[in-house]
């Protein structure tokens, strides 16, 4: 949901996802003395209000910092117009009231206040579900809540508040959809990585009541592992078909439920594998859609999958499905692209979309950033590029000299600094493997009047295009699902770009609010910098 509230000296602009609120502030004039913001959240359905808190004081009121303090934002205002809050829940509304500090830190002085109002997003509403994971282990509310302990070591009550808050949805939705088949209907699946236990008993209930399951599942890397998942589970009837001919990856993490009658009717997918550290550490997404074409789409490919053909006869029979499309034309909707394809085309077509954007790009590359998408990277644009990578290693290591593109990688607090707690990364928590994020996204112009959303298990490299077994879903005008992923992208960006800059600047490093204004100068005074030109994309938002 979007809400603007421009009528006051102090504008607001609110974008709400399911879990996230990102709040931009603007001000008709540069203010003068302005110490920040002070941030009030009301929740609507039961008329709870709270003083929202930062992490940050000002020094000449609290000179030595207790460890995980925080602070209420009335007394020591945010120094940003730019605001995230991470507590609400889907379907509840809120209304936020913003109050600029003024002053001096030993007696401060309120302005005028403004309110906006906004209802976050449930999981799944009319065409389209979206889930993602907390993906931040590595967090200090980890570290408060379970001392930074890895899974192994907990209790079963411990345990299982760890699962609920580092799931965040993901786990329960992906349960919701396996359980709500009914007898006479059918799950067809296709997984890459099926080892996590609950989920495969998950497959057995629904055998149990009547449902028609069948899995197919990855013949190559992690065959050893799933097959004697399912052993274990008692469900080898249920996984016959194994993909294995001529790929190099069996790369699909989707299931498709059908009708009775063998009628596609909707399909979960993303970029989450079936296992512990998928769900629960390392960020991951999982998307519904509930689309009867989308689906026939799924279920024809799932087919052809459970044949396990040669790659080329299934790459004339995916493009079949579905050809590849000039990107330039995409019409709103939803479009669905299986691999492996004859040639990358599509990938070009994709840095097509980004090189088209007008005001914004956010991309999630876990492993590696294809030479087409550092092309358009390396070129001067105005607009602003955001990049998330799990890594700065191998294939994800590139150069660009224009400053409108901002580079993160996953990372924790590897050492205590000033206040913050010890971190643990999402390996250590579980075990080896992908640290930190997973999804595979990119967002065009996500806060337009038309938004692009890319989705799904492609990391968007020639292998997964013309090699692997992929599906990648392209949403167009989907305003609801753009500002979920937004938000989460933001939620994520911020969470690792502090990380990765605290481990390089820990001595720079001070839990201390600049009591001088000069702050402000950045956001008003500087147009090619990205705190101003983010400002404005938030003031062309499309509602």
């Amino acid at each position: 949901m979007r809400a603007i509230n421009d009528s006051n000296e102090l504008e607001l602009y609110a974008v709400a996802g399911t879990h996230t609120v990102v709040l931009s502030m603007d001000m008709k004039n540069k203010p003068d003395g302005l110490l920040g913001f002070a941030f009030e959240r009301q929740t609507l359905g039961n008329g709870k209000r709270i003083w929202l808190y930062g992490q940050k004081c000002f020094q000449s009121v609290i000179s030595d910092p207790a460890p995980g303090q925080q602070y209420p934002t009335h007394l020591h205002p945010v120094q940003s117009f730019l605001w995230k809050d991470f507590g609400v829940y889907p379907g509840s509304s809120y209304r936020y009231i913003v109050t600029p500090v003024f002053g001096s830190p030993q007696k401060l002085e309120f302005g005028t206040s403004a309110t906006i109002e906004v209802r976050a997003e449930p999981y799944c509403q009319g065409k389209q579900g979206v889930y993602f994971n907390r993906g931040v282990s590595g967090s200090q509310s980890y570290a408060e809540r379970f001392g930074g302990q890895k899974l192994k070591e907990m209790a079963p009550d411990k345990l299982q508040l760890a699962y609920e808050w580092l799931s965040r949805g993901l786990y329960e939705g992906l349960l919701e959809f396996i359980k709500k088949a009914k007898s006479g209907q059918k799950l067809r699946g296709a997984f890459y990585e099926f080892l996590y236990a609950p989920v495969l008993e998950a497959f057995k209930a629904a055998k149990q009541r009547g449902v028609d399951v069948e899995i197919v599942t990855s013949g190559k890397n992690y065959k050893a592992e799933n097959q004697q998942a399912i052993a274990a589970a008692g469900i080898s009837a249920l996984c016959p078909g194994l993909r294995d001919k001529e790929v190099n990856e069996p790369h699909n993490k989707f299931m498709v439920l059908c009708a009775a009658g063998g009628e596609a009717l909707k399909v979960w997918t993303g970029s989450t594998n079936i296992s512990e550290k998928a769900i629960f550490g390392h960020c991951n997404t999982g998307h519904i859609v509930i689309n009867k074409p989308i689906a026939r789409k799924y279920l024809a490919y799932w087919q052809l999958l459970r044949q396990n053909p040669g790659r080329a006869f299934l790459r004339a029979e995916v493009e079949a499905i579905q050809a590849d499309i000039e990107t330039a034309t995409l019409k709103k909707g939803t479009k669905v692209f299986f691999s492996p394809r004859r040639s990358p085309n599509m990938l070009q077509q994709f840095a097509h979309l980004i090189d088209g954007a007008r005001e914004m790009v956010c991309c999630i590359y876990p492993f590696n950033i294809d030479r087409r998408f550092q092309e358009v990277f390396k070129k001067d644009k105005p607009y602003i590029r955001y990049i998330l990578l799990d890594s700065h290693k191998g294939f994800n290591t590139f150069k660009t000299d224009d400053k409108d593109v901002e580079v993160t990688a996953g990372a924790y607090i590897k050492s205590p600094v000033d206040q913050w707690l010890k971190e643990t990364s999402a390996g250590s928590l579980i075990h080896h493997g992908i640290d930190y994020v997973h999804n595979k996204i990119i967002l065009v112009d996500p806060l337009g009047a038309e938004p692009v959303v890319v989705t799904g298990s492609a990391n968007y490299s020639k292998n997964s295009t013309t090699l692997n077994d992929e599906n990648t879903l392209v949403i167009k005008g989907d305003k609801r699902v753009a500002d979920i992923y937004f938000t989460e992208f933001v939620r994520l960006f911020d969470h690792f770009s502090f990380r990765e800059w605290i481990n390089k600047n820990k001595n720079a490093f001070k839990p201390f609010l600049d009591e001088s204004g000069q702050w402000v100068g950045k956001y008003f005074d500087h147009p090619t910098y990205l705190t101003f030109k983010r400002k404005h994309v938030f003031r062309n938002m499309v509602l």
